[in-house]
């Protein structure tokens, strides 16, 4: 493309080799936007979108190109290569980009190239060179004796040049070859060679010009490129590496579903496999596709069969949930009993109320399942009937047991929609999980190790400090409960892993009069904490407390009697003296053990927030006092000071944290959190809850297909949160019945949480949504899953909390003399605020009203977004408690809401040893409401409105705000 003009062109090469698009979006350029460009696009079919002026961020595009300026830049630096061959390299970097995967929902996991083409991306043309590499290629223009193959560098593929793609080369000029090579490494270091390639550089310079430098990208910001070597396929090593030893082998007494002829079959691994000399077969690799070991997996038959590593991991994970449960699936019952525990039909009778009934209860009553993989158990009447309801009940009624027609009729009416599959509660990734202390043990003689052992016994080496073992003979203290004790077991999927826990039957104990959990710092608190440290310059550090809860003393009057996970003490009485997980008040005891320990490091709870400690702080390097904060979410720490590491290392000498986890933050209560840098050039705190809403997407799709996929799908086409012209206050459809009532609400806690995060592009959405939680219809459930539609086209977002301070223009604004109207009147400060520190913040709210929004009732919507500096704060969307008859009084309405918030967030950061620079700046678009809070003069014409109105104005008269 010689000129601007011929922009056309590149659209028509577009057109040709990739489509037309549904639409184009460019900037205002005139070759963009009329001329020729213009009328292709309108043959085409293809709608031509414009963005503002000077607003770039506005095309998705925009940072895409400047990836790939940057990319470009840097190989042209990296190779040497003249800055004139730019379009050659950013040709070349497009393709690279267009066949590499990117963390995009809409991708699936392809790349671009793949889901444009509708093909398998061939990646092998881009694979063989790096861009300007010496390369050799056969010229036939070249006569004997001299050697057809020249010397050139490589420009990346021809793509319109042959019938297999050549690569473009340069030489004296650029050519298209299929024929060529690259240099051998003798030909590197041969000095004939090298002569040939100084000189090709020196002519090469005189008709291109010198080599790309760092001074030629300024505007990208590129920096120094890392001096890299080329990655080499790795010499095989000079001997053989020892084989894996089977000692603490995770594969062995496996248990794994496997093909066996025409069905499944369940097979046990029962060791390595070993050569002639009885060594063990292969080398262990974190990636199961390079681990060489093989095991001799045996059948119930006595049948040995040999299986790798590989094939024994993807049978396990196989078989078994997202959460390694394994599931089987029913075949038939074939025996009943019943044990000691169980009713018979005389001791079912009860009188209630003076009237004879039975008392319904399944209690000892076991059912013998067989299932499809051959297997038999025992399991509880009370499981069955939830997870196969209609033959359980049949099977009753064929066997004569002792239940009535009207229990029968009962469990198939409440839980007929329930999965029929069974999940067994003795197995986890193919592993046996064992019930009790003694069965861990026999679990563990039986496979020959000592996981189980190791486990409970590292648990016990933690708690054991939560009890206070009595003497033989000693009664517990006076007012002191009972309660039992007992270990639980896991196993975690990462490493297979075994996991005991030792809880408290803290269900049987009274309630504790005063809180028992533990209070969390506030999300708005985060937001302002994250933004401060941007704006001071401060370190962000976060760890986790290991055995949180055991380091407390426990405020509960309990004892027990000790288990055989006590060893010798086993059946010695003993007094719970920390708060051991499962107790009522654990969360709160610890809570205010943490507090005792804050206090000593020299920390002060805020007063608007008590999980927010601060302490004044002075930065060595520049004098600069601040406040150094910690913020407490349970056992989750998160530090922000310009020591912070050192802080948090100071908290593990009192309380241990767990290994590792001390660090730079990464996720926060679901949402991915880090630091970024923005257009601007600042570095800030970014929030993105692109994982939670990922996995939320995925989670309803799989509920969608396994139970209501013959009445549900999510839409394919979702460009809004709801359909264009859906109101949820109109809707008629059918109630819900109680299941998906439930789910419903779920759906609509996880949609809230996403807007906690960040997501407030469907704030007013899910608020209209969380309004029918009393009584769901199957079109809100419908309005749920286009949401989740949209986000699934839409999934990826990040709220940035940036400090930059705002422009304001205070011609906007006017400042007058109220005293005449409200007296003297004064923002009240808190006489207790701590003394400010730190650099000082704007406050500015937006503010509006949806006037008679909701269809039915005919209520206003109130909604507003206050930002600190240039980061969002709060927002709010949410209808009004009152019938407005004007939009001059529900926009009142909404300007007093959001006044409320604003003084509530003044007063925190003011407690935060915040400063605030000025009142906080309110912008509204209805200019009635604004003239009355910006005139004395003005008067009220209807009375109704008078609350409101002296609220808002008595805020502005006080200094506090400014409309």
């Amino acid at each position: 493309m010689q000129h601007k003009s011929d922009a056309h062109e590149a659209l028509s090469l577009l057109f040709q080799r990739d489509g037309v698009p549904p639409a184009c979006i460019v900037d205002g350029s005139l070759e963009q936007v009329k001329g020729e460009f213009r009328r292709k696009l309108k043959e085409a079919s293809c709608r031509l979108k414009q963005t503002e002026p000077y607003s770039p961020w506005q095309n998705a595009a925009e940072g895409n190109i400047r990836e790939l300026k940057k990319g470009a830049g840097r190989k042209m630096i990296k190779s040497g290569s003249p800055k004139k061959l730019w379009d050659d390299c950013l040709v070349l970097e497009s393709y690279i980009r267009s066949n590499t995967a990117h963390d995009i929902y809409m991708l699936h996991g392809e790349v671009p190239e793949t889901i444009m083409s509708g093909e398998t991306s061939d990646i092998s043309q881009f694979c063989e060179f790096e861009w300007y590499e010496w390369v050799k290629f056969r010229d036939s223009a070249v006569q004997f004796p001299e050697d057809s193959l020249v010397l050139g560098r490589y420009l990346g593929p021809s793509i319109d040049v042959g019938p297999a793609p050549p690569q473009k080369s340069l030489n004296k000029m650029v050519v298209h070859r299929s024929t060529y090579r690259g240099l051998t490494p003798e030909e590197i270091v041969n000095p004939v060679d090298q002569a040939a390639m100084k000189s090709f550089n020196e002519s090469i310079e005189v008709k291109l010009g010198p080599k790309a430098s760092i001074d030629d990208f300024k505007d990208l910001g590129i920096d120094e490129p890392p001096i890299l070597d080329r990655w080499r396929m790795p010499d095989p090593p000079d001997e053989e590496l020892d084989a894996t030893p089977e000692v603490g082998d995770s594969y062995v007494n496996t248990e794994v579903m496997l093909s066996r002829g025409d069905r499944m079959a369940r097979g046990k691994v029962v060791r390595r496999k070993r050569d002639a000399e009885g060594n063990p077969i292969g080398r262990a690799n974190n990636n199961p596709i390079l681990d060489t070991r093989q095991y001799e997996v045996q059948f119930a038959d006595g049948e040995v069969t040999e299986l790798t590593a590989n094939a024994i991991a993807e049978a396990m994970f196989a078989q078994c949930d997202e959460d390694g449960n394994e599931y089987v699936l029913f075949d038939s019952f074939v025996d009943f009993r019943r044990d000691g525990t169980a009713l018979s039909l005389a001791d079912q009778k009860v009188v209630v109320k003076g009237r004879p009934s039975l008392r319904r209860t399944t209690v000892g009553w076991l059912l013998c399942c067989q299932w499809k993989d051959g297997s038999t158990s025992w399991e509880k009447l009370s499981d069955l009937k939830e997870s196969h309801p209609v033959q359980t009940a049949e099977y009753a009624v064929a066997q004569g047991l002792t239940m009535s027609q009207h229990s029968i009729d009962s469990i198939i009416a409440q839980v007929k929609r329930r999965s029929a599959r069974y999940l067994k509660r003795t197995h986890k990734w193919g592993l046996e999980v064992p019930q009790s202390v003694d069965d861990a043990l026999a679990i563990d003689k039986k496979n020959g190790n000592t996981f189980w052992a190791d486990a409970i016994a590292k648990e016990m080496k933690n708690v054991r400090v939560a009890f206070k073992i009595l003497d033989d003979g000693e009664r517990p203290p006076p007012g002191f409960q009972f309660i039992r004790c007992h270990m639980i077991f896991d196993i975690k999927m990462e490493d297979f892993r075994r996991k005991a826990r030792l809880v408290a039957g803290g269900h049987v104990t009274d309630v504790p009069p005063t809180i028992t959990y533990s209070s969390v710092v506030g999300r708005e608190t985060v937001r302002i904490a994250l933004t401060l440290a941007a704006l001071n310059d401060l370190e962000v550090k976060v760890a986790d407390i290991m055995n949180a809860y055991v380091t407390a003393p426990t405020e509960e009057k309990i004892w027990t009697i000790l288990g055989p996970e006590f060893g010798d003490d086993q059946g010695k009485k003993a007094v719970i003296v920390r708060a051991l997980y499962g107790l009522k008040s654990a969360g709160a005891s610890f809570r205010h053990h943490l507090a005792d320990c804050m206090k000593h490091l020299g920390y002060t709870p805020c007063l608007a927030d008590p999980d927010l400690w601060m302490k004044p702080e002075v930065r060595p390097d520049d004098g600069v006092a601040y406040y150094a904060y910690i913020l407490c979410y349970v056992d989750d720490i998160l530090s922000i000071a310009h020591n912070a590491e050192d802080v948090l290392r100071r908290l593990d000498k009192y309380f241990m944290l767990k290994p590792g986890s001390l660090g730079d933050p990464d996720i926060y209560l679901g949402a991915k959190l880090k630091k970024m840098k923005l257009p601007n050039g600042v570095e800030a705190w970014a929030m993105s809850p692109a994982r939670y809403v990922h996995q939320s997407v995925k989670n309803v799709e799989k509920y969608l297909e396994e139970n209501l996929s013959a009445r549900w799908k999510l839409p394919s086409k979702a460009e809004n949160p709801f359909a264009i012209g859906y109101s949820p206050e109109l809707d008629d459809s059918p109630e819900l019945d109680p299941s998906l009532s439930s789910y419903y609400q779920s759906q609509i806690g996880i949609l809230r949480w996403m807007v906690e995060l960040g997501r407030i592009d469907m704030m007013t959405e899910v608020s209209m949504l969380a309004s029918h939680l009393a009584m769901p219809r199957e079109g809100h459930l419908e309005a749920i899953f286009h949401i989740y539609a949209y986000l699934k086209q839409k999934y990826n977002s990040r709220l940035a909390f940036d400090p930059t301070y705002p422009s304001i223009d205070m011609s906007d604004f006017k400042e007058c003399d109220w005293k005449q109207f409200y007296g003297d009147v004064k923002e009240a400060i808190p006489p207790n605020a701590p003394e400010p520190r730190g650099k000082d913040v704007d406050l500015r709210m937006f503010v509006d009203s949806d006037h008679a929004g909701d269809k039915l009732t005919r209520r206003s919507r109130t909604g507003f977004m206050i930002f600190m500096n240039t980061a969002l704060i709060d927002a709010l969307s949410k209808k009004q408690a009152t019938i407005e008859t004007s939009v001059f009084g529900a926009e009142f309405v909404a300007l007093k809401h959001g006044m409320e918030r604003l003084r509530g967030l003044r007063y925190k950061l003011r407690m935060m040893g915040v400063s605030i620079s000025g009142p906080s700046y309110i912008y509204g678009d209805n200019m009635s409401v604004i003239h009355n809070t910006q005139r004395p003069e003005s008067t009220l014409k209807k009375k109704s409105h008078s609350l409101c109105y002296h609220a808002a104005r008595e805020s502005v008269a006080m200094g506090e705000s400014l409309t």
